[in-house]
């Protein structure tokens, strides 16, 4: 019994060198459980994998005929492949020249089948470029490769003019074309003058933009277009003589006359304008004796004597 109570001591000393619980060790802080995650103190956590848009393909695209006139039938062939059933399909035609595209939205249509649009819409004559455009769920896209653009080449032809009926002909007077202050600047602003790539084919009249120009003769609006890379706004008066005449430049929104409309001499046009490829506020003016490229054999003339009479003077001033 004595000797039992001799070893009392030595357990209770034992027991006070044994540690502490760990929340005495730290101080009251708690010990991170095993296996307990991050979170609550502030690791990142693995981030998930970002999910990548379905790819679609244009497998076939194409447009034909590749060349046509104004209002003739295109046909659209095209086929696109992808993981989703059915896609939004659009065709842009992209004008070479800057213009804004016209857009053909053809709807919903099914992926994975080669499909056919016929389409006969108005176009300038120009070149275009035809691309496909594609959409479906999920943010799909159109992908393009070096071997499946879903773009096409297609060119837009001046309709030929159609020969000028037979006239007798008249003794030559006209009104003349600028009805305001002009000149008939330097020598390159005459008829045959060098310029890039080709020669000039009529006579240049300086005048302020917005001066009136009127129709030399009495006659119809055989043609009225825009060319943004050359004539701008212009137009085309088929005389009562069976000459053409060719205005350019013309003033942006002043045209005042329609394709096919009959005028007289003297009638109001439109406006001295800047427009297309020019340098300054002036008229381009020409004379076709025999049509505006009514064929091959078709050329205008110096169109500067004739202006010259109507404006009643001898020679230049």
């Amino acid at each position: 019994m004595l000797r039992r109570l001799l070893m009392l001591p030595g357990i209770a000393i034992a027991l006070a060198v044994v540690p502490a619980p760990a929340h005495a060790q730290s101080g009251g802080a708690v010990a991170p459980e095993v296996g307990g995650g991050g979170h609550s103190y502030g690791q990142p956590a693995a981030r998930p994998a970002p999910v990548r848009p379905p790819r679609l393909r244009a497998s076939r695209f194409s447009v034909t005929p590749a060349s046509v006139e104004p209002g003739e039938r295109l046909r659209f062939t095209y086929r696109v492949d992808g993981r989703v059933p059915r896609v939004r399909v659009r065709i842009d035609l992209l004008p070479a020249d800057g213009r804004p595209p016209t857009r053909l939205r053809l709807g919903s249509r099914r992926t994975g089948r080669t499909l056919s649009h016929a389409w006969a819409g108005e176009l300038e004559p120009g070149r275009y470029v035809a691309r496909l455009a594609a959409t479906g769920r999920g943010g799909a896209r159109l992908r393009r490769t070096a071997r499946a653009s879903g773009r096409s080449a297609l060119e837009i032809v001046a309709e030929p003019a159609p020969p000028p009926a037979p006239v007798v002909p008249v003794a030559s007077s006209g009104v003349f074309p600028v009805q305001g202050t002009y000149s008939f600047g330097a020598e390159d602003a005459r008829f045959g003058a060098t310029r890039t790539g080709h020669v000039h084919q009529g006579q240049d009249i300086i005048a302020a933009e917005g001066t009136p120009l009127v129709s030399p003769r009495a006659g119809s609006v055989y043609w009225r277009a825009y060319q943004a890379a050359g004539a701008g706004h212009y137009l085309v008066i088929r005389g009562d003589d069976g000459r053409d005449y060719v205005f350019m430049h013309l003033q942006d929104g002043s045209l005042a006359v329609t394709k096919g409309q009959a005028v007289t001499a003297g009638q109001r046009l439109g406006s001295v304008g800047s427009t297309g490829d020019s340098r300054g506020s002036h008229l381009h003016f020409e004379i076709w004796p025999d049509g505006w490229f009514a064929s091959d054999a078709s050329k205008p003339i110096d169109p500067l004597p004739e202006l010259l009479a109507w404006a009643g003077l001898a020679a230049l001033p």
